[in-house]
């Protein structure tokens, strides 16, 4: 199956649908390219001619669903000098919401209860998580010489069908879902100079020579892709084992 193809099974994952013209409008594609992918799915077993999922369908489904997410909380975030001097930026607050707050209540309401925090800078003062929602906090030594991919690489034993988020990322709208078919990143519409990614005809990410698309660092990581990025790491996982402050 293509891109195009997946996420329409998703689409039909997510409510029940009487009719093509139904997904289209909720898809924001035209009838066409719903018809066609519709009996592409239909072709190959996975959905019915009444637009019903089959067993095969759900398979893949409960193949790929995220099982965690892993959010790299690690740096100094220089960029938000002199803001962060008392506080680290996963900490600081939008409308009245700590961000690393919301993301964990967004993790939550997507059905991903198995959150790990990659810590560094003031790592002291995210032990209330522990407490408050259950997560489990693991140290990056190395966060004032080295970035998020180091801090991934120290949480490497835990990607898995997984969400990658940086602790400093709010989003109005909730981006983590409770179905996933393929790992994605993700980028804005607005252009950067130093990007070498964008979106192309087909919503797939490419390389490029020229501007790219802003990156926003939120990630999906399923399973195949995980265990190839486990396969170049080699660090061990240095796991916070101090007693939250009461």
């Amino acid at each position: 199956m293509n891109k195009q193809d997946l996420n329409m099974l998703l689409i039909l994952s997510n409510k029940k649908r009487t009719n093509q013209r139904e997904v289209a409008k909720d898809s924001g594609h035209s009838l066409g390219f719903v018809n066609k992918h519709l009996k592409n799915l239909m072709n190959q077993g996975y959905i019915t001619e009444t637009l019903e999922i089959t067993k095969k369908a759900k398979n893949l489904l409960a193949e790929n669903k995220p099982k965690n997410a892993i959010i790299l909380a690690a740096g100094f975030g220089m960029r938000m000098v002199p803001i962060n001097f008392e506080s680290p930026k996963a900490l600081l607050e939008v409308n009245g919401e700590r961000i690393i707050e919301r993301q964990i209540r967004q993790l939550h309401d997507a059905g991903i209860s198995e959150i790990h925090v990659v810590v560094g800078f003031m790592k002291e003062k995210f032990e209330y998580l522990i407490d408050k929602f259950g997560v489990d906090l693991i140290v990056n030594p190395e966060y004032s010489t080295k970035n998020n991919l180091y801090s991934l690489n120290v949480a490497k034993d835990y990607l898995d069908n997984t969400y990658v988020i940086p602790s400093d990322v709010w989003c109005g709208k909730n981006p983590f879902k409770r179905n996933e078919l393929f790992s994605w990143y993700m980028v804005s519409d607005l252009i950067d100079d130093d990007s070498n990614v964008r979106v192309n005809r087909k919503n797939e990410l490419v390389i490029t020579n020229n501007s790219g698309n802003t990156m926003i660092g939120i990630s999906y990581l399923s399973h195949k892709d995980c265990d190839a990025i486990k396969k170049r790491c080699k660090h061990p996982i240095a796991r916070y084992l101090s007693t939250p402050s009461q």
